[in-house]
């Protein structure tokens, strides 16, 4: 009999140590190719978590230290951007999310727990609007060399969110997500866009020290933006999550 993929890891990992993974029949014969497979996925996850925490962490502190980028933004101004604080928000979740598993891998920790996985999925979710909004709007309005492929956009604009989406949706191994968790996955979107609102509408720009940087009240449209840029972060949080449990449908 061949166990469900999520089994196989609490089996290989714990039963040696006189654990059982829940829900997982007492005499099961493991396959070991699959055992490989699954502790070589488990190992893959973390060292890209970590490298999404190191890269971005070295990114963010070089802001402090004369990088001031290919945009010429002073560091706390770059804090206002969704790229800077979308990735700062996957490094830490990408951050839990290896500390979880480099336990697993030890021994000490029987499977990634629903909240670390979920963090890493609002993460996720968050990088790939990021990566959407630079492909659809800033890539054609500001070109596609500059948003993608000079400076620190290398990695902020493109390199982070395919490592965080590839991570999250091949490697990254829990449970099912459910689709209550869809909002939750697109609620920094909303919560940035809200303060973004905030500074640049509502309040006036010379007294919030913000403009409108990304262009999304040109025309005094902003509603419209507002209710597109949510509506895509919804969709993408259902794509992602989506795409995430196809690989439990095979078990």
């Amino acid at each position: 009999m061949r166990l469900p993929r999520g089994a196989l890891v609490h089996n290989v990992f714990f039963r040696g140590a006189g654990c059982e993974a829940p829900g997982t029949p007492e005499k099961t014969e493991l396959r070991k190719d699959d055992i490989v497979t699954d502790k070589k996925r488990l190992i893959a996850a973390a060292v890209i978590n970590i490298i999404i925490f190191i890269v971005t962490a070295g990114i963010v502190v070089s802001y402090f230290f004369g990088n001031d980028g290919e945009y010429h933004i002073d560091p706390l101004g770059r804090f206002r951007l969704f790229t800077t604080d979308s990735n700062i928000l996957c490094a830490v979740t990408s951050f839990i999310a290896a500390i979880c598993e480099i336990r697993i891998l030890a021994g000490k920790s029987e499977a990634l727990p629903l909240w670390a996985q979920t963090l890493k999925y609002i993460g996720t979710v968050a990088v790939l609007l990021t990566f959407t909004v630079v492909v659809t709007f800033l890539g054609p309005t500001m070109g596609y060399i500059q948003m993608l492929f000079v400076g620190t956009s290398v990695y902020m604009h493109l390199l982070g969110p395919v490592l965080a989406f590839a991570s999250f949706v091949f490697l990254e191994e829990g449970t099912k997500l459910a689709k209550r968790v869809i909002p939750l996955g697109a609620l920094s979107i909303f919560i940035y866009g809200i303060y973004y609102l905030i500074r640049f509408v509502f309040i006036e720009p010379a007294s919030s020290g913000w403009y409108d940087f990304y262009g999304f009240n040109i025309g005094g449209f902003w509603y419209i933006s507002f209710i597109a840029v949510n509506l895509v972060g919804i969709g993408l949080a259902a794509v992602i999550r989506l795409l995430h449990n196809i690989k439990y449908r095979k078990r």
